[in-house]
């Protein structure tokens, strides 16, 4: 082998060498197997405890719009929650509509976290349909006195200081959302199951509530006009 073959052969072998040294490389990186993408939302899950969480929803007063279990009443539902957790947080810190604001000082991103993973946990269950029901005022009227309902929210639904019963007629929720006031009520009042209060019953005391007429304006009580 000449001088002159071996100066043309060693440029070839160091480009064979390199080709293969690609080609090795190429094929090391498609062999390598895939790594598994994080479910979206999952890094933003927080630790939080639902027991806690059930306490704090209470503690807030969240189950007076939300419902006990998340399920919705004045407000919308909201368990299980259907946005991530830093969505949550924004919405509960800078709310649309009559919310009020919580901020940090007020609920604190470790009690948001525990509201949070009790709403996931919460079964608000199915959803009522009374509105295909037509209730009787009269009827209702009759229940509301049988069961006991004027004891606390007066005879005609006005609420009273000494039970802290509210106000509920006229009522301000929708009639499913008066259901699950009456089935799965919060505070002191006892629950009424549907075996108690069947679905006929809420809507005669529902149109009976709807009845009567809204509370006075201030400037209409004379008294407090003097």
């Amino acid at each position: 082998m000449t001088m002159r073959t071996i100066r043309m052969f060693r440029p070839t072998r160091i480009a064979l060498a390199a080709v293969l040294m690609t080609a090795f490389v190429i094929f090391c990186a498609q062999s390598r197997p895939a790594q598994s993408q994080p479910t979206p939302g999952a890094q933003n899950a927080p630790a939080g405890n639902a027991d806690r969480g059930k306490d704090a929803f209470n503690a807030h007063m969240c189950a007076a719009c939300h419902g006990a279990a998340g399920q919705g009443a004045v407000g919308p539902q909201i368990a299980p929650p259907g946005r991530a957790f830093p969505d949550f947080v924004q919405k509960v810190r800078q709310p649309a509509g009559k919310m009020p604001p919580f901020n940090a000082q007020a609920l604190p991103d470790t009690q948001m976290a525990d509201i949070y993973v009790y709403l996931q946990s919460a079964n608000p269950g199915g959803a009522s349909n009374l509105s295909s029901l037509t209730g009787e005022a009269q009827s209702g009227g009759r229940i509301f006195v049988s069961d006991g309902c004027y004891e606390c929210h007066g005879r005609a639904g006005q609420g009273a200081q000494q039970t802290g019963a509210p106000r509920i007629a006229p009522p301000a929720l929708t009639i499913d959302g008066f259901a699950r006031y009456i089935h799965a009520p919060t505070g002191n009042m006892p629950p009424y199951t549907s075996k108690v209060v069947p679905d006929q019953a809420v809507a005669d005391i529902y149109a009976f509530l709807k009845s009567l007429p809204p509370p006075p304006l201030v400037k209409d009580i004379p008294l407090l006009n003097q």
